[in-house]
């Protein structure tokens, strides 16, 4: 089912109430852009940092640290040095 919508002059879309009647108010989409096309998604859930707890939170930012980092070379220490940091 094929239905045309407008973009008016700020970017806003509105969309026709029967295609939304499903939905409930204050769904989040996730927006995906493929070429020209546009693709709504509902959020399957709430984000981890809205429902996690301070020690769940914490636990996740070690995990992310301890992760393995690519290998990159290492700056030298003219680039560190604090006169070119103000350059």
């Amino acid at each position: 089912m094929s239905q045309i919508v407008e973009l008016d002059e700020r970017g806003a879309i509105q969309l026709p109430a029967d295609l939304l009647a499903a939905v409930k108010p204050h769904t989040r989409f996730t927006l995906e852009r493929r070429g020209t096309t546009l693709v709504l998604q509902p959020l399957a859930s709430a984000p981890f940092w809205t429902t996690a707890t301070p020690e769940e939170r914490a636990a996740a930012v070690r995990q992310w640290a301890a992760l393995e980092r690519p290998a990159s070379p290492p700056l030298s220490d003219a680039a560190v040095s604090r006169e070119q940091m103000y350059d």
